[in-house]
């Protein structure tokens, strides 16, 4: 930087910005450094370093920074956004609310301040609110796929499940590769009972993703409601081996394995389950039938008691809120 001492402020921050573009981030820092010596009031500088410091998970910095961009310029939607990003990450949603409302206030057209608002609604548990969001989102761009898979994850949690799955169809539309929506179809077709459906879907999310530990697990399941018991359990195993703590995976595999006659098998699956997740009592009450399935009573019902509550096991079902 020896040779930018005559630089304008516009040419230095120009130089700051290539550089943060390019993710040569000390030399970025470097630069904006430099314009704020030269205009201490620069709000867009204090707004990319705060950007540079969220990056680096230094969020009080981050903070700091994009305080001082809006101090210097209060209409500025982006910071507030930033802003809000960084409060929602700090665990203080109403103060990010207010940031987001802030940034959509400046910009109505703002669709990242409202997702994110729809998804913090989400967290807060308001349902319509968050609705809100996402369909305001679908009014401004209807192209925003993420916006049609939550508000899809909307409507499947409001019990509406045929516009749930339109929504999820129109996220696919737009996005054929959107992992997570394909599982999430598959979800909706399940409790449509269109299980030839739900499984295509599950097929296509491995497809994009061979890792995709949920949709192997579902696609478990499924295979066990259609009787196919081996490829029920190659499915549960994949899982447990893309994620060896996935306690959900261990316990149907030990339902299966006791459907198989695998007995010792399927006693360490369970046990495994309940040494992952110690209070789930479904593991519980699937251990305890197992133990009773061998004529061991004292152990089977301690189990079963442990699980109170719980009347009948079935395999555990995957969904996405």
């Amino acid at each position: 930087m020896s040779n930018d001492k005559n630089l304008t402020v516009d040419q230095t921050f120009a130089l700051a910005i290539k550089n943060h573009q390019n993710n040569n981030l000390q030399d970025a820092q470097n630069y904006y450094q430099k314009v704020l010596e030269l205009d201490p009031n620069h709000s867009q500088t204090h707004n990319n370093l705060g950007a540079i410091f969220q990056g680096f998970e230094e969020n009080q910095k981050a903070k700091d920074f994009f305080e001082r961009a809006i101090k210097f310029n209060p209409n500025y939607a982006n910071a507030h956004y930033n802003l809000g990003v960084i409060f929602s990450q700090l665990g203080k949603n109403e103060k990010a609310k207010n940031c987001y409302e802030k940034a959509i206030e400046i910009n109505p057209n703002y669709v990242d301040a409202h997702f994110n608002l729809g998804n913090l609604f989400v967290e807060l548990g308001e349902n319509q609110k968050a609705k809100e969001c996402y369909e305001k989102i679908i009014e401004i761009n209807p192209s925003y796929a993420n916006a049609h898979n939550n508000l899809g994850n909307i409507f499947k949690e409001l019990e509406e499940i045929e516009k749930a799955k339109e929504c999820y169809e129109k996220a696919i539309e737009i996005d054929p590769n959107y992992l997570n929506v394909h599982n999430n179809l598959g979800n909706v077709f399940k409790e449509l009972e269109e299980i030839e459906k739900a499984k295509e879907c599950y097929e296509k999310a491995i497809e994009i993703n061979p890792n995709y530990v949920e949709a192997h697990f579902n696609l478990g399941v499924i295979f066990h409601e259609l009787g196919e018991r081996q490829k029920t359990k190659s499915c549960y195993e994949k899982a447990i081996e893309i994620d060896p703590n996935y306690a959900n995976a261990h316990n149907n595999l030990g339902v299966i394995l006791k459907e198989l006659g695998e007995i010792e098998k399927a006693k360490s699956c369970h046990k495994k389950a309940i040494e992952i997740n110690p209070l789930n009592k479904e593991y519980m009450i699937a251990y305890g039938y197992l133990l009773l399935s061998i004529n061991d009573k004292l152990k089977g019902y301690e189990y079963i008691k442990k699980g109170q509550g719980v009347i009948k096991f079935t395999p555990s079902y995957y969904k996405l809120i």
